[in-house]
């Protein structure tokens, strides 16, 4: 018979990713095995931990309450073996982040490949997701987010210098009805908006202007709440948006966009990660920060050079 302890792993994945299926893929086992130990799990508790569903598997009102009790010491035993592994140097283990889409194609995904390479023993889950997880429940190793989205008690480490917006659209949009010439022009325009998956707020529009920063609310009939269709109706003459430079880069470059408004571009602060102020940062998460910071560092390096040449 299965000790208590030898269950949790279960109820955490389970409870985690929704999924018996997704749980046992994690777990290396199959998922009859996943149900019969959860099973077992509500037996010895009396109660029941998950309302199942042919659908969906989501926790009970006693299954979250007693999640909220487990992870923060499932946290504790991950990092107690992770100190171990740290001892000889050698960075291992499941490392998971949470980040949006954006972050992950501009600062992870160009660079996947060699950290692989460099760090074969860390298991890595990119969780893309634009709403704010909870990282101690959700069991985040760390977060990427913009530093004004960082929660206060969290340590927040920058990883990426400041980005610049630019204001874009295409030539035939532009010939079509004409090109604003202020920032304020633009409420005759029609504007390609985001909506954030969490707060329900627009993303707003901001302006270098002597002083300070302008900021502005601006209105269109086309609202997205992912980066890269935002893109994709650019280019179909759809409208004007404003977006990291480093997104549209290739697209200026050819033309396809153009930016307009240049003398208002104003920079950004760039992405942080972020983790609980009451963890020290493991060997995996170090060696991911550091990876990725030299990274960035060297590719905008290099586009300055390109720039000033």
């Amino acid at each position: 018979m299965s000790s208590l302890l030898q269950l949790l792993p279960f109820f955490e994945a389970v409870a985690r990713l929704g999924s018996f299926t997704q749980a046992a893929n994690q777990l290396g086992v199959t998922p009859p095995a996943v149900s019969q130990n959860i099973q077992a799990l509500e037996t010895r508790l009396g109660v029941r931990l998950f309302n199942r569903t042919s659908r969906s598997v989501r926790l009970s009102d006693e299954g979250r309450l007693f999640f909220q009790r487990v992870a923060p010491a499932m946290g504790q035993i991950d990092m107690a073996a992770e100190d171990l592994r740290t001892l000889h140097g050698r960075p291992s283990g499941l490392l998971r982040i949470t980040l949006p889409q954006l972050a992950a194609s501009l600062l992870v995904m160009p660079y996947l490949a060699e950290f692989q390479a460099l760090y074969p023993e860390v298991q890595l889950e990119l969780f893309t997701d634009d709403h704010f997880s909870d990282l101690v429940l959700d069991s985040f190793d760390a977060g990427i987010r913009m530093r004004a989205m960082v929660q206060k008690d969290m340590v927040a480490v920058p990883i990426d210098n400041d980005q610049q917006r630019v204001i874009i659209a295409t030539p035939d949009y532009l010939a079509q009805h004409g090109t604003p010439l202020t920032p304020q022009a633009l409420s005759t325009h029609n504007c390609l908006r985001y909506r954030f998956p969490g707060s329900g707020k627009f993303e707003p529009w901001y302006f270098r202007q002597e002083g300070g920063q302008l900021t502005l609310e601006v209105s269109g009939n086309l609202i997205f709440n992912e980066d890269r269709l935002i893109k994709d109706a650019a280019l179909m003459g759809l409208g004007i948006t404003q977006r990291f430079v480093s997104t549209v880069r290739r697209e200026l470059n050819t033309g396809q966009l153009v930016e307009i408004l240049a003398d208002y571009r104003c920079n950004f602060p760039g992405f942080f990660i972020y983790f609980p102020a009451s963890r020290h940062m493991p060997l995996k998460l170090r060696v991911f920060v550091d990876f990725i910071r030299e990274k960035r560092a060297l590719q905008l390096s290099s586009q300055d050079a390109i720039i000033a040449s």
